[in-house]
């Protein structure tokens, strides 16, 4: 009878682990769900932003507002470009909203602006994507 509490001991402690090794293979599973090539787990950190400090301004790029899913039809209609100062060219839009996501396994920060320019950056890679006159179309207020 004395062997009792330690066998008891023993099966919460194996019973606990058990637990503990499946959290943690369904966890593995959910980090191998990102698609390369696609955003996922999108992060609005700025919205409706502006880089001109006037009040006139300020209030007009309010109405920018980016939610994780018009910022994938952005990703997903836009046109790479190739220009090789497209993001000088267009930091000079005021208006923009901007965050994190994944680019498959990527973490990447991104900024779009009002007009239709988005650029995609981390400390390994940048690009910009430019929405044109189908891309407009189909994302509504980005253009």
């Amino acid at each position: 009878m004395s062997n009792l509490p330690a066998k008891l001991n023993l099966s919460k402690y194996g019973l606990y682990s058990a637990i503990w090794l499946i959290c943690l293979l369904l966890l593995g599973g959910c980090a191998s769900s990102r698609v390369e090539g696609e955003l996922s787990e999108i992060t609005v950190l700025a919205q409706g932003k502006s880089i001109k400090q006037k009040p006139t301004m300020i209030a007009a790029c309010k109405g920018f507002y980016v939610t994780p899913e018009k910022l994938k039809d952005f990703f997903q209609h836009a046109a790479l470009t190739h220009e090789k100062q497209a993001n000088s060219n267009y930091e000079k839009l005021p208006c923009y909203s901007s965050g994190t996501a994944y680019l498959g396994n990527e973490e990447i920060e991104w900024v779009l602006r009002a007009g239709g320019v988005g650029e995609f950056y981390n400390d390994r890679n940048s690009f910009t994507k430019i929405c044109g006159v189908s891309c407009c179309d189909n994302v509504q207020g980005v253009c």
